[in-house]
């Protein structure tokens, strides 16, 4: 049994002070601590009277990333200056056409050591190169050997461009769920991942998703993330996206929404009515110039909101300490309300509403029973201190640089601020001659 001590912890309804942390294998065994501050009574003031502001730690449930692709930590600076479609064809795709196995296998590799310094203990990765079975497998296999919690959601499309067969589509889902899903006691499980309404069949789009759902695993798809998409859709199906998706019979508490920027009234009421999921990625949205989800509307109507940060390529980068920042931000200046999005609720966006999204009861919360997935971040830093109120701390003043200590299912994965399970040093090394290869490759540069 391993026992954490902390100056604060972030339980699901409260702040504990002065916490103690046991835990037996992969379980959180206890929580104890000397003094327990309700967070609707003012921590900050709790805490100055009681003289417990000190340069320590502060203990965090697991930050779930509800969106990202991995693969493109080879793909960064490509997005400045480009609107998505044109991002899209003129250079993610020509890179990830020309991504070899051993490719995909390190550049995941970087994005998940990446995921677990901004604080990440479960990523759900929409991959987007399925060229082979050897291509998902390398993602997997990484996901095993590293130790993340891993949700692959296998993506497809089987209209427009790099467009699958439908039988192919499904029989590799099948070998998919057959090998992987649940493996690694657990951490490993598989999604249905179309890519976006208007590159999709509605026959595969209500297949997959029926497939999915005898599996009972999550639909992840891209929605309303551009006003072209909303128009490409309307054009075709005489429909926005969401109601479309609504005739189609795919919503449900099982959908994730990714972006969900552009969305009316009338959808917005459908999702919550479904009990569909909205992955909010601030940082994709600001640098791709999309748009910014109305997240306080949603969550007003019921929607169960998580926080992605998209991938690297379309943010630059997988800190979801600053997706919880981001978030905060854009909130406030959207809606004028200086009291949107407080920090309990953003921190909530990035751990129980992550896990809402999955169906799965003991992630994203630290409490007696739950999974050890533990994040501790060292507060002794001079953006941080002197601390007013911790949870505040946390969403306005903390980076992934501060992340000190990553558990996932009781295995200790981040120590002391270095990486225990590979050698970073190497990694980076290799990461920086195979991404300038690929480059060259899909004729990015000379």
């Amino acid at each position: 049994m391993h026992i954490l001590r902390a100056a604060w912890l972030v339980a699901p309804d409260r702040l504990v002070a002065d916490a103690r942390v046991a835990i037996d294998g992969d379980r959180i065994a206890a929580i104890e601590s000397d003094a327990t501050h309700r967070i609707d009574n003012d921590p900050a003031a709790s805490l100055h009277s009681q003289n417990r502001i000190s340069p320590s730690k502060i203990l965090l449930p697991g930050l779930i990333n509800a969106h990202t692709h991995l693969e493109q930590t080879f793909m960064r600076g490509y997005s400045a200056n480009r609107a998505l479609l044109d991002w899209l064809k003129n250079y993610i795709w020509k890179l990830q056409a020309a991504m070899t196995v051993e490719d995909v296998r390190l550049a995941c590799m970087l994005g998940m050591i990446e995921a677990l310094r901004g604080g990440a203990t479960t990523i759900i990765h929409h991959f987007k190169l399925p060229i082979s079975p050897a291509h998902t497998d390398a993602v997997l296999q990484t996901a095993e050997q590293i130790g993340v919690r891993l949700v692959l959601a296998r993506a497809w499309n089987d209209r427009g461009a790099h467009a699958e067969p439908p039988q192919a589509i499904l029989d590799d889902f099948e070998r998919l769920f057959t090998e992987w899903h649940g493996s690694a006691n657990g951490r490993i499980t598989i999604a249905n991942g179309p890519i976006t309404p208007w590159r999709c069949s509605p026959e595969m789009l209500r297949r997959t998703t029926e497939l999915a759902r005898r599996h009972g695993a999550p639909t992840v798809c891209h929605v309303s993330e551009t006003q072209d998409e909303v128009a490409l859709t309307l054009e075709e199906t005489g429909h926005r996206p969401i109601e479309w998706l609504d005739e189609l019979g795919v919503l449900g508490p099982d959908f994730h929404a990714i972006h969900g920027v552009w969305l009316s009234d009338r959808e917005c009421e459908m999702l919550a009515q479904r009990g569909v999921t909205v992955v909010h990625c601030p940082a994709a949205n600001m640098i791709l110039a999309s748009g910014v989800a109305p997240v306080t509307d949603l969550l007003r109507r019921g929607v169960n909101v998580a926080l992605g940060t998209d991938g690297p390529a379309s943010n630059d980068g997988q800190d979801m300490i600053e997706a919880m920042r981001l978030a905060a931000y854009l909130a406030r200046v959207t809606t004028l309300d200086a009291q949107a999005l407080p920090p309990r609720q953003v921190i909530d966006l990035a751990t129980t509403n992550g896990a809402r999204a999955l169906a799965v009861a003991n992630i994203g919360r630290l409490q007696p029973g739950a999974k050890a997935d533990v994040v501790a971040l060292d507060l002794n830093a001079v953006h941080i201190q002197p601390i007013g109120d911790p949870l505040a701390s946390i969403v306005y003043n903390a980076r992934g640089s501060d992340v000190d200590t990553v558990i996932i299912d009781g295995r200790v994965l981040i120590a002391d601020k270095r990486v225990q399970v590979i050698d970073e040093a190497a990694l980076l090394d290799e990461c920086r001659d195979r991404a300038a290869h690929l480059a060259r490759r899909a004729g990015i540069v000379p």
